[in-house]
């Protein structure tokens, strides 16, 4: 009988031409977060790949390489998933505008961490009450609301 458990089993290091599960485990994580479903999930580290893993260690402030290696498999590792609806959600920092910026707005508001205008706009204010709510809850704290600060976001009650 087998048991499904969590190791600290070591990931090797990928980056450009490798291959492998490792690389479709990667895809999956960053179709997810920082690139919209943009990745075949194949199993080939392609330039592709590359970019999106230099946006993804950009937004959790790791070396910008392109190569993962321990430190961003860990924080690749970190990130659930399985709950589509959140992380279907973009990557929103100052400048983002649209529906998505809107709801973030309002949620913010909804829980205390801003009077913002709700105008679609993630300008100072938004940015300052997302770095506010990042502290708060011991995210992060760089004003880019990615997937765990959405995760965080969706889980308050209002």
């Amino acid at each position: 009988m087998t048991h499904a458990t969590q190791t600290t089993t070591t990931r090797s290091t990928v980056s450009l031409d490798s291959t492998g599960q490792d690389v479709k485990d990667l895809q999956v994580v960053l179709n997810a977060t920082v690139a919209d479903n943009s990745l075949v999930v194949d199993g080939v580290f392609g330039n592709l790949t590359k970019e999106a893993v230099m946006a993804l260690q950009k937004e959790y402030g790791l070396t910008i390489d392109g190569i993962v290696g321990s430190q961003t498999w860990a924080v690749v590792d970190s990130i659930d998933v399985s709950e589509n609806d959140i992380n279907s959600r973009p990557v929103l920092c100052f400048g983002s505008t649209g529906e998505d910026v809107e709801y973030l707005q309002r949620r913010l508001n909804g829980i205390g961490f801003g009077s913002l205008v709700v105008d679609g706009i993630f300008g100072v204010a938004t940015e300052s009450a997302v770095n506010k709510f990042q502290k708060y809850y011991g995210l992060t704290a760089n004003g880019i609301v990615g997937s765990q600060t959405w995760n965080k976001l969706e889980s308050i009650d209002v």
